[in-house]
C-alpha cells in the first residue's frame, strides 16, 4: 500500500528513455520480447540481488504543454492506466522507470521516478549506501527550500535535488560526473545508473550497474537492458557517461575522484547495421556493373587490417616507412605552419604515425585536443586510450563514422588541423576526389589547415611490387574481400580461385587491384538474393591507388578552396606531405 514499506534487500530499478519520431507512450513501455513491461517482473541483468521491480512505476512525456508524467505505486503490470490511457497519448520523448525499493524507504507514487523540474526529468537505478547519513554532508550544501521540495525520502529523491541544483551551474555531462564522483566518494559501492533528459537530448552514467543504446539516425534509446535482438544495441561500459540524440551517441569514461583524469570520449554517428546496409548496396551495385568492382575499404575486416599491417613492413611497400619517415623529420615544421589547436585525422586506425604529429603540436604549444576519426569502434578505443595515457594533457575524442559522410560532424572551438594520411586519397577517382576535398573545405574556416599524406608518380618498376609482393601478403589481402562478402552476405565465392591482379594505369596514373576468376562460375550472395555470373579470365576492380603530381596536387586543392602553404618530399620523391590552408 502507498506509504508503507517494503522490506527487501532490492537495489535495482528499470528505466527507458525515449527520443525519436512521434510513438504511443502505452506502446513503448511494452514494445519487444524483453519490453520495460517484462523487465518490471522478468528482468534478465539484476546486479543489485533483487528478482522484480513491483513498487511502483513512473512515466512522462514532453509535448507542446512541456513535461507531463503519471506515477504510481502499483506494479507496472497491474495498473490499468497502463492498458488503457497511456496507449492513447503520443509522443516524441518519453522517459520511464519501473522501481524497486530498497529496504527502509517507502512504496509510494512520489517515490517512483522521473523526478522533474520544468523540462527537466530524472531517474535512478542502484542505491546509495548508507543512506540518508551517507549524504548528509551533501545535503547540507543545499538551501533549505531546496530540500522542503524533496518529494520522497530516498535516496533517489535526494540525488535529484544535488542534481538539480548542480544543472543550474553546469552543463549535464559536467553536473552528473561530480554527482556521481561526490557520492562515490561519501558512500563506496554504491550503484549509480543515472538517466537525464530535456526532450531533446538524453544523459546516463553507468556505475554497477547495466545500460544499452540503440541510436540510429532517426531515434535514440537508453535502456536498462535492450527490449529486443536488434544486433544495433550497444552495451554501455561499466563506469561510463553516455549523451545521445539521434544519429548521436557519445560514451566517455566515468572514474572516481581518486583517479579522475583527462579521459578520451567516444562520439558514435555510424551504427554496425549502417554498415551493413552500406556493403549490401555496394555489393549489389558494384557485382552488377559491367566491368565489376567493389569499393575498397571491405578489405578491413579484423583479418584485412591484420593482413595490411603485414604489407607495411615489407620491403616492397614503401609508402608507411616513407610517410612516416617524412613526419618524424618534418612534423615540427609541420607545427608552425598549421599551429593547430584541435588535430583531426581522418582514418585514423591505430594512430601509429599520427604521435609524431601531436608530439610536435604539443611540443609547439598550440594543440590541445586530438579527433581520431575511424569507421571501427575497437580501434578507435584501443588508440584513443593509448593516446591518453601517452599525452595525459590532450583531450582525445574520437569519432565513428564514416569520413565521406559525415565531415560535418567534426568539432570546432579552436583552430583545426585535418590529417588524411597514407595516400588513401588515392582510393578516389578525380571526381568524388573533387567531392571530398570540397567538403572538407567548406568544414573549415579560412586559414584552417589539411595536411595531405599523396604518393607521387614513380617509376611504375617500383610502384607495381608494391602492390604485388614476393610474399603474396598483397594478394591474401585483396582476396579477403571476398571473404568478407562470404560472411556478411551470405555469400559462396570460391576465394581461392580467383588470382590477384596489380598493375599501372598510365592514362590514370594510378595502380588498380584486381582479382581474376580463374574459371568461369556462378556466386550466389544470399543475403542479396543475387547470382553473378564470372566468366573465366573476368576481373572484378577492387581498388584504386591514384598517384600524383605536385603540380596536380596543388591544382585540385586549388580548385576545392585551399592554397598550398608548403609540401615536403622524400629524397626519391615517391610520397608527399602537402600542407594547404582554406582561403
Amino acid at each position: 500500500m502507498p506509504g508503507t514499506f517494503r522490506e527487501t534487500t532490492a537495489e535495482m530499478c528499470r528505466h527507458l528513455g525515449y527520443l525519436g519520431p512521434e510513438q504511443s507512450v502505452g506502446d513503448l513501455l511494452s514494445r519487444g520480447e524483453n519490453s520495460l513491461l517484462r523487465q518490471s517482473y522478468a528482468p534478465h541483468d539484476m546486479r543489485g540481488g533483487g528478482t522484480i521491480n513491483a513498487d511502483g512505476f513512473g512515466v512522462g512525456w514532453w509535448g507542446t504543454d512541456g513535461f507531463s508524467r503519471y506515477r504510481s505505486a502499483q506494479p507496472l503490470w497491474s495498473d490499468p492506466v497502463v492498458r488503457e490511457t497511456l496507449p492513447n497519448i503520443r509522443s516524441r520523448a518519453v522517459m520511464a522507470a519501473a522501481r524497486s525499493a530498497t529496504v527502509g524507504m517507502p512504496v509510494q507514487h512520489t517515490a517512483c521516478a522521473p523526478f522533474s523540474d520544468e523540462t527537466w526529468a530524472f531517474s535512478h537505478n542502484g542505491v546509495v549506501r548508507g543512506w540518508p547519513e551517507s549524504l548528509g554532508a551533501l545535503a547540507a550544501e543545499l538551501p533549505v527550500s531546496d530540500l522542503l521540495q524533496l518529494e520522497a525520502p530516498t535516496d533517489s529523491a535526494a540525488l535529484w535535488l544535488l542534481l538539480r541544483r548542480a544543472l543550474g551551474e553546469q552543463d549535464p555531462e559536467k553536473a552528473m560526473s561530480a554527482l556521481v564522483q561526490d557520492v562515490v566518494a561519501a558512500a563506496p559501492n554504491s550503484r549509480l545508473n543515472l538517466l537525464l533528459g530535456n526532450g531533446s537530448e538524453l544523459w546516463a552514467t553507468t556505475w554497477h550497474h547495466s545500460l544499452s543504446a540503440l541510436v540510429d539516425d532517426e531515434r535514440a534509446i537508453l535502456m536498462s537492458e535492450p527490449y529486443d535482438d536488434n544486433p544495433a544495441w550497444q552495451s554501455i561500459p561499466d563506469r561510463h557517461f553516455v549523451s545521445a540524440r539521434p544519429g548521436h551517441l557519445i560514451v566517455t569514461p566515468l572514474r572516481d575522484g581518486s583517479t579522475m583524469t583527462t579521459t578520451p570520449t567516444l562520439e558514435v554517428y555510424l551504427q554496425p547495421e549502417q554498415l551493413k546496409a552500406a556493403l549490401r548496396k555496394d555489393a549489389t551495385v558494384g557485382l552488377t556493373s559491367n566491368p565489376k568492382w567493389l569499393p575498397p575499404k571491405y578489405f578491413y575486416d579484423a583479418r584485412g587490417s591484420e593482413l595490411f599491417e603485414q604489407i607495411t613492413a615489407l620491403p616492397e611497400y614503401f609508402p608507411t616507412r616513407t610517410e612516416r619517415e617524412l613526419l618524424r623529420r618534418y612534423s615540427g615544421e609541420i607545427a608552425e605552419v598549421a599551429a593547430p589547436e584541435i588535430l583531426v585525422e581522418l582514418g585514423s586506425g591505430s594512430s601509429e604515425k599520427t604521435r609524431l604529429l601531436l608530439g610536435a603540436g604539443t611540443r609547439h604549444g598550440s594543440l590541445h585536443t586530438y579527433v581520431p576519426q575511424d569507421v571501427s569502434v575497437s580501434a578507435l578505443e584501443s588508440a584513443a586510450e593509448q593516446i591518453g595515457v601517452e599525452f595525459p594533457n590532450l583531450t582525445v575524442r574520437g569519432v565513428v563514422s564514416d569520413f565521406t559522410e559525415s565531415l560535418h560532424h567534426l568539432p570546432r572551438g579552436g583552430r583545426r588541423t585535418i590529417a588524411f594520411l597514407g595516400g588513401t586519397l588515392g582510393n578516389m577517382v578525380p571526381a568524388e576526389r573533387a567531392e571530398f576535398l570540397s567538403g572538407i573545405a567548406d568544414v573549415l574556416e579560412p586559414g584552417e589547415h589539411l595536411l595531405l599524406g599523396v604518393g607521387l608518380v614513380t617509376d611504375p618498376a617500383v610502384l607495381v611490387p608494391a602492390y604485388d609482393d614476393a610474399a603474396g601478403v598483397t594478394a591474401e589481402f585483396n582476396r579477403n574481400v571476398l571473404r568478407v562478402l562470404n560472411t556478411q552476405l551470405d555469400a559462396d565465392f570460391p576465394v581461392d580461385e580467383f588470382r590477384h591482379v596489380a598493375l599501372w594505369d598510365a592514362d590514370n596514373e594510378w595502380i588498380e587491384m584486381r582479382l581474376e576468376a580463374e574459371r568461369a562460375m556462378s556466386v550466389r550472395v544470399g543475403e542479396l538474393d543475387l547470382d553473378v555470373e564470372f566468366t573465366e579470365g573476368e576481373q572484378l576492380r577492387t581498388e584504386i591507388s591514384a598517384k600524383f603530381t605536385l603540380d596536380g596536387i596543388r591544382r585540385e586543392l586549388a580548385e576545392a578552396g585551399f592554397d598550398v602553404d608548403r609540401t615536403w618530399t622524400d629524397p626519391d620523391d615517391r610520397f608527399a606531405l602537402v600542407c594547404a590552408a582554406r582561403n
